[in-house]
């Protein structure tokens, strides 16, 4: 009989998978070696745009042997079936049910990575194997952390042949007792740990193994009202470190740093939350934002100037309207200045030729 939340009766051991640029390849070199009778349930997490069309589950089903499904709400957590995040929705573990949440993003994505890891972290715990797969950036860092820290096994495919490295990179850097596995061994090497994993104490009861510290957790209705009622005009809960002068990319809300043993992450009340290369992209979108702001408002104003300019009995004297060319002018500067900075700073970003 499947595990139901109403019975105590606690899930199989669950294998979460993250992975964005360069991750289809190794996703289905993983899901082809997979076999009747794969121990674990196995939880997917892919970056995909808010209007994906959500084609990768049948295009993950061509390749393998389990069932490849849509991730579901309230759906029960079972061995031998492959549940894939949807766009626009972050994929969740609740006890022996998989959530979908469509919650602030997190590491600018949803679904993110680090809310499938960390909420694997907090309810399955040490029978959670956590695989981070090629990408940009660091979404699955902190996720993997939070894994590692309860007893959970943590792999990533290694660098050197990850399409983009950061990742994967990101995630061993964070889980110190992390492993860097080619993309060929990672089905092998996920089997193997899975037989290490101990069978859980059934007399206990799953919500006892929470994390005390460092949980990424969906925030409700209540904490909502809470927040919004409360006296207290730090909001730090128990698990964050201090609130910092940074104020989130997403929202403008003030935020604060959760300190990890070998990361720390940044979220505003709200629920944005990211790791530190991801904050850091997630500040340069914003500031670019604001520049070219600067940009249409100059050039606003260029152009009222040249229209009063016209209409003399619009203004006096002693008018404020400045001459026309001279705003163009500085528009026009300014317009080349931000251009040329947002082209050097795509071509650092971009990674480098094979």
């Amino acid at each position: 009989m499947q595990p139901t939340v109403e019975t105590g009766d606690v899930p199989p051991p669950l294998v979460v998978i993250g992975g964005s640029a360069g991750a289809y390849g190794p996703l289905i070199e993983f899901i082809s070696e997979l076999r009747q009778g794969f121990p674990a349930a196995v939880l997917v997490t892919i970056h995909v745009g808010d209007r994906s069309r959500g084609k990768l589950p049948a295009i993950l089903a061509r390749h393998s042997r389990l069932p490849v499904l849509a991730g579901r709400d309230g759906a029960l957590l079972r061995a031998g079936e492959i549940h894939v995040a949807p766009a626009g929705r972050h994929l969740l573990v609740a006890r022996e049910r998989m959530r979908l949440w469509e919650g602030p993003r997190v590491n600018r994505h949803r679904p993110a990575i680090d809310m499938l890891f960390a909420s694997a972290a907090q309810w399955i715990g040490p029978r959670t194997v956590a695989i981070v797969l090629s990408g940009v950036l660091d979404d699955g860092a902190v996720g993997a952390a939070l894994v590692e820290r309860v007893g959970g096994v943590v792999l990533a495919q290694d660098p050197r042949d990850a399409a983009f490295a950061s990742m994967p990179a990101a995630a061993l850097r964070a889980a110190p007792g992390s492993r860097a596995v080619s993309g060929p061994d990672l089905a092998r090497e996920t089997l193997d740990a899975l037989t290490t994993i101990s069978e859980p104490d059934l007399r206990s009861d799953p919500t006892d193994q929470r994390l005390d510290q460092g949980v990424i957790e969906p925030m409700t209705h209540d904490d909502e009202e809470q927040m919004g009622d409360g006296d207290d005009l730090s909001y730090l809960e128990p698990e964050e470190s201090r609130l910092v002068r940074l104020a989130c990319p997403e929202c403008g809300g003030a935020m604060a740093q959760v300190d990890l043993p070998s990361i720390s992450y940044f979220r505003c009340h709200l629920g944005h939350q990211f790791a530190p290369e991801s904050l850091a992209a997630a500040q340069e979108e914003a500031v670019e934002r604001r520049l070219w702001s600067a940009v249409a408002a100059l050039e606003e104003q260029a152009a009222l100037a040249h229209h009063l300019a016209g209409t003399t009995r619009d203004v006096g004297p002693g008018g404020v309207v400045r001459s026309p060319e001279q705003l163009a002018e500085r528009a026009r500067q300014l317009r080349d200045q931000v251009h040329r900075w947002t082209s050097e700073l795509r071509q650092q970003q971009e990674p480098p030729p094979d």
